[in-house]
């Protein structure tokens, strides 16, 4: 922990101080933890951030964990620092005693609190949920702010991504309710934007990577805002040639043969797998509710439509309930909405085929994907 009573009841920062001043204060004055309130050790060293830590017999490591990594330390003094800076009320690693929790960062704004965690280590999306909810149920907005993964670190602009699950949950969202990811790297003292995420398959998404200084941040964060079509194309691009390769290696691999909903439903549609045709594979907002790839679920929709002589423009509710339940996906009103979203695009393509590129109409139905500045 960076911060500790001293004996005249003051928060100590000891991270603010040089080394020698703090061997002198090592000797003239006992430390206590905020939470506990039992003496701890300050550890100065030369490598690592001067912190405090508690002696091997306290038992109050079970609500506060230690052994913090030099980065998260690192950044929680970057991050609390700039906040400074920007003129906001922030505490450093308050305990909550109603909460039984500790936030790295504890923001006063006007309309509400915010805590800001930014987290290094490993985390369930137990332990996750229940410090999340702990924060929600008192009124304190969270915002999990990841160190950013070494093998991100370099990269820049648009590219195909892979996103962890827990990463995935800590997704925030612009007004139009359009995923974004925003990590912070505590080495380069910037904050990584992964915006425009468009999802792919599991946890591949295609993303643009952007990078903003601290100095340049703002508190709130600055949003994202939308792409243009140009770079909409490079998506396009990337996301028609992973729906090429999932078609063919369907193709080469599967065991199932005819038995294989999806090479069944080609074979019916008259589809030829090297080339599938363009409509097939369109990313739709709410897809990620959808567990198979675009391809796959969007051939067996024209294929069950075409069973029931409809249009999937023309599916009702039911009808579309039918389908998920007869592919054996979990019947939401997120996948629903994909479904209808899907449907609606190929309605659109149908009836502006002349006049408008397919890669135009779905930009068109996902406008507000995001991009910073």
């Amino acid at each position: 922990m960076l911060i500790a009573y001293n004996n005249l009841q003051q928060l100590f920062h000891a991270y603010q101080y040089t080394r020698k001043a703090l061997q002198t204060y090592r000797r003239q004055m006992t430390f206590f933890c905020p939470q506990c309130l039992e003496p701890v050790h300050l550890k100065i060293g030369s490598y690592n951030i001067p912190h405090f830590a508690h002696h091997t017999q306290s038992q109050c490591p079970k609500l506060f964990a230690e052994g913090e990594s030099k980065l998260h330390l690192q950044g929680k003094i970057q991050l609390f620092e700039w906040l400074q800076k920007l003129g906001h009320q922030v505490k450093l690693e308050p305990y909550l005693t109603e909460l039984s929790q500790r936030p790295d960062l504890l923001v006063a704004l006007e309309t509400n609190n915010v805590a800001l965690e930014f987290q290094c280590s490993p985390l369930t999306h137990h332990k996750w949920q229940e410090r999340t909810t702990g924060y929600e149920k008192n009124n304190i907005q969270a915002i999990w702010l990841f160190l950013t993964p070494q093998r991100y670190e370099a990269i820049n602009g648009i590219r195909k991504i892979s996103i962890s699950p827990l990463l995935q949950k800590s997704f925030m969202t612009t007004s139009t309710g359009l995923p974004y990811l925003m990590t912070y790297n505590a080495k380069t003292a910037h904050f990584e934007y992964w915006t425009n995420l468009l999802h792919v398959h599991g946890h591949t998404f295609i993303g643009k990577v952007q990078k903003i200084p601290i100095d340049k941040q703002r508190f709130p964060f600055y949003l994202p805002t939308c792409i243009s079509l140009e770079e909409f194309q490079q998506y396009w691009q990337l996301y028609k040639h992973a729906c090429q390769q999932f078609a063919n290696r369907r193709l080469l691999h599967s065991k199932q043969g005819v038995q294989d909903t999806f090479l069944r439903s080609c074979y019916e549609l008259n589809f030829s797998i090297p080339a599938m045709p363009t409509y097939i594979g369109i990313p739709v907002k709410d897809g990620t509710a959808i567990s198979l790839f675009a391809s796959e679920w969007q051939t067996m929709l024209l294929h069950f439509s075409q069973q029931l002589g409809l249009e999937p423009y023309e599916l009702k509710i039911h009808h579309i309930q039918d389908f998920l339940m007869q592919s054996h996906l979990e019947y939401t009103g997120q996948a629903v909405k994909a479904v209808q979203q899907y449907s609606l695009i190929l309605n659109k393509i149908e009836q502006d085929q002349k006049r408008q590129d397919i890669c135009e109409i779905v930009y068109a139905q996902l406008f507000a994907i995001a991009a910073i500045y």
